[in-house]
């Protein structure tokens, strides 16, 4: 109840400060474990991410903002999932697949931290690993415009115009999961981040050929009158 109270209060707020647009939001199954994994770059992101989302999704949070006293309680009630720095956290992954085996969506930034230029890094295999052992779809998301309105080290968000994007649903290869290995699960994990990649390019495409659009219309006009 808590987590539907915060999504009424700040998806309307969400929608008209950022002027949110959310693409593919149907590539998410309606049903059934989901692990979402999307870029990181700003305070910002699960918020949006949450907001463009029709699902209740449990962040993985590191745990050093779990321990905050006066966010704790929020965190708490978001039902998030603390992880501690070092990869390969055993309680966190043991809550993770305890969210998924209830059908539930779990939220991971696989970068592991906010990107300081708005640029994807590097992937840790958190996500892989849960895909691996779980099963699970895991869906990209690129979130672009969060980083313009609250970077890193930025104490408030200001207005800019955010766009979440879904895409396909991709599962670590069925072959594999016998036989996982530290090396497969970071070839999947970084093919998780080219996924969100690719969606930014066409995202980046898109706003061009827009672009290209409306200048076209408007000199259309211009000659018209």
């Amino acid at each position: 109840m808590f987590y539907d109270y915060v999504k009424l209060f700040f998806a309307p707020l969400v929608r008209i400060y950022f002027r949110l647009k959310v693409l593919d939001r149907g590539n998410v199954p309606s049903q059934g474990p989901v692990i979402l994994v999307a870029n990181h770059a700003s305070f910002l992101d699960p918020i949006v991410l949450g907001s463009a989302c029709p699902r209740k999704i449990h962040f993985i949070v590191l745990q050093e903002m779990y321990d905050w006293l006066s966010l704790r309680w929020f965190y708490w009630g978001m039902e998030t999932i603390p992880v501690r720095t070092e990869e390969g956290d055993p309680r966190a992954i043991k809550k993770a697949l305890a969210r998924l085996r209830k059908g539930g969506v779990v939220g991971v930034f696989p970068e592991g931290e906010r990107s300081s230029d708005g640029a994807i890094s590097s992937a840790k295999v958190g996500a892989a690993l849960l895909a691996a052992v779980s099963g699970a779809p895991v869906i990209p998301c690129h979130i672009r415009g969060a980083y313009e309105s609250m970077p890193r080290g930025s104490r408030f968000p200001w207005p800019a115009r955010v766009r979440v994007r879904f895409g396909e649903p991709l599962r670590f290869p069925n072959e594999e999961k016998r036989h996982r290995d530290r090396s497969q699960m970071q070839e999947f994990a970084t093919g998780l981040l080219l996924a969100i990649a690719r969606l930014r390019e066409d995202d980046s495409s898109e706003g061009q050929s827009r672009g290209r659009g409306q200048r076209a219309a408007s000199d259309r006009l211009s000659g018209n009158s």
